[in-house]
């Protein structure tokens, strides 16, 4: 029955797809799929998803040079995904960024990241919600990347996030989430984000998407199978940065006390 779910759901995004295909040239979706270096096996599946662009690798983490390398060999556009300190104290792990810590203490974690996930290009935030919401903390961030040449994806885990606006006053590239995809790891649930991706960037926008390596997620995209021209749609975040983003507008970040933060 499952199986069978999945196959609908697969074929009703396809014709939506193929309905639209005239709009390609102007609507865009980038899909970041988020917590890659954990797990080898989940890692590699979740990279070669034929709409990932861009992959968020955590640093520090088991496989964390291994995947970014193999990213990069599939021509995976490779960010940092930096652990940043949220409200609800969730462990960060190694290489956190957290101002309780000290400025001197974040700023080494975050130059050891930038030199341990080879061939990174730029750096989001792996949960955050407290980070990103102080001003200048992000400035220290901001300072640190740009001297490095990144650019920042704010994964806008809370809707008091000022992460891509101090980036943008840092004069650093920048481009913020506009759609959690997995949140609810159910089929029903992912089909349906998906589906406001495609149908937004139908229309014409350029659409963020976060995804994570879920077996949900993962069985989900294994049910699409896109042609080399609906693949037109797919661009890496650095194809999108300092788009417009009031012509685009974007979904409000999930309730904290209804989502445990994970991008």
């Amino acid at each position: 029955m499952q199986a069978v779910k999945y196959r609908c759901y697969g074929l009703l995004l396809a014709l939506l797809c193929c309905s639209a295909s005239f709009v390609y040239a102007s609507g865009s979706i980038v899909l970041v799929v988020d917590d890659i270096g954990n797990q080898r096996a989940v890692g590699r599946a979740a990279i070669d998803i034929p709409w990932v662009s861009t992959v968020a690798i955590m640093p520090g983490r088991p496989y964390t040079q291994e995947l970014a390398e193999y990213a990069f060999e599939k021509n995976k556009e490779v960010i940092i995904h930096a652990p940043m300190s949220n409200m609800g104290d969730f462990p960060l792990g190694a290489l956190g960024l957290d101002r309780r810590d000290g400025k001197a203490q974040l700023l080494a974690n975050l130059k050891q990241s930038i030199e341990t996930v080879p061939h990174a290009v730029g750096l989001s935030n792996h949960m955050g919600s407290r980070l990103t919401q102080d001003r200048e903390a992000m400035q220290w961030v901001m300072a640190e990347l740009k001297k490095s040449g990144f650019y920042y994806f704010d994964s806008l885990t809370i809707s008091g996030s000022v992460a891509w606006q101090v980036a943008k006053e840092s004069d650093i590239p920048w481009y913020r989430r506009q759609i959690f995809l997995d949140h609810y790891q159910t089929e029903e649930f992912i089909a349906a984000q998906w589906q406001k991706a495609v149908l937004r960037a139908q229309r014409g926008e350029v659409v963020t998407v976060i995804c994570h390596p879920y077996k949900e997620t993962l069985a989900f995209f294994q049910t699409l199978s896109p042609t080399a021209e609906e693949l037109t749609m797919s661009q890496p975040l650095s194809a999108v940065l300092n788009y417009p983003a009031e012509k685009a507008t974007p979904l409000p970040p999930v309730n904290q006390r209804n989502f445990p933060e994970e991008a």
